[in-house]
């Protein structure tokens, strides 16, 4: 058995203790997909109270069919969506997820003026923005792929979707984030779980 089966087994006998200890190890993924998912730290914190307080109550059924974690990801997904549902899918949304982060390589560099710094934390403001009117399914998928850094085949199996189709979710994704930044031009997103966005003479990674 793996740690995360041990440690549910022990929950499921009413070990409270494993449970606090499965918490503290997803903890920061939950909150990771809630952010990305909602754009809005504050809701994202209180969704994940929501998702970890549905999972406690949820493993006594637990059958071990999936892992624990490819489980935990579909209950944090679906807590997402309904959330958006109530929210309402048209809520403008003003304020960015955070900070936008640059890497500190690039601050280092003395040649960049304030305007470039500037225009670069633009760029990423708005890839995040065009990130959140995606389409629920397409922006999951996505998100659990490139942000979360789940391969194909494990969004599939959070999403309860063929492998193909979660490819052509993502590669459609990708496309409409194109024609939202760039008019349909540019390249595409790295195959991995960071976005890299092209300024003139510099690289910066959102986070």
């Amino acid at each position: 058995m793996t740690a995360d089966e041990i440690l549910v087994k022990k929950v499921q006998n009413c070990d409270l203790a494993a449970y606090g200890e499965l918490v503290q190890r997803y903890q920061d993924r939950v909150y990771s997909l809630a952010a990305r998912m909602l754009n809005a730290p504050e809701d994202a914190r209180d969704v994940s109270q929501e998702i970890f307080i549905k999972v406690y109550k949820s493993l006594p059924g637990f059958d071990f069919r999936a892992s624990f974690a490819t489980w935990l990801y579909r209950v944090s997904t679906n807590v997402c969506l309904d959330f958006l549902r109530r929210r309402g899918k048209e809520q403008k949304r003003s304020e960015p997820l955070r900070e936008n982060k640059v890497r500190a390589d690039c601050l280092a560099d003395n040649s960049r003026g304030p305007e470039e710094v500037l225009l670069e934390k633009e760029r990423l403001r708005e890839l995040r923005q065009a990130v959140d009117t995606l389409p629920d399914g397409y922006r999951m998928a996505l998100v659990l792929h490139h942000y979360q850094g789940l391969s194909y085949k494990q969004v599939a199996e959070v999403m309860n979707l063929p492998e193909k189709t979660v490819a052509t979710r993502i590669h459609r994704a990708k496309i409409m984030l194109k024609e939202i930044l760039l008019g349909g031009e540019g390249g595409e997103l790295p195959e991995n779980k960071k976005n890299v966005k092209q300024v003139p003479g510099r690289r910066v990674t959102i986070l």
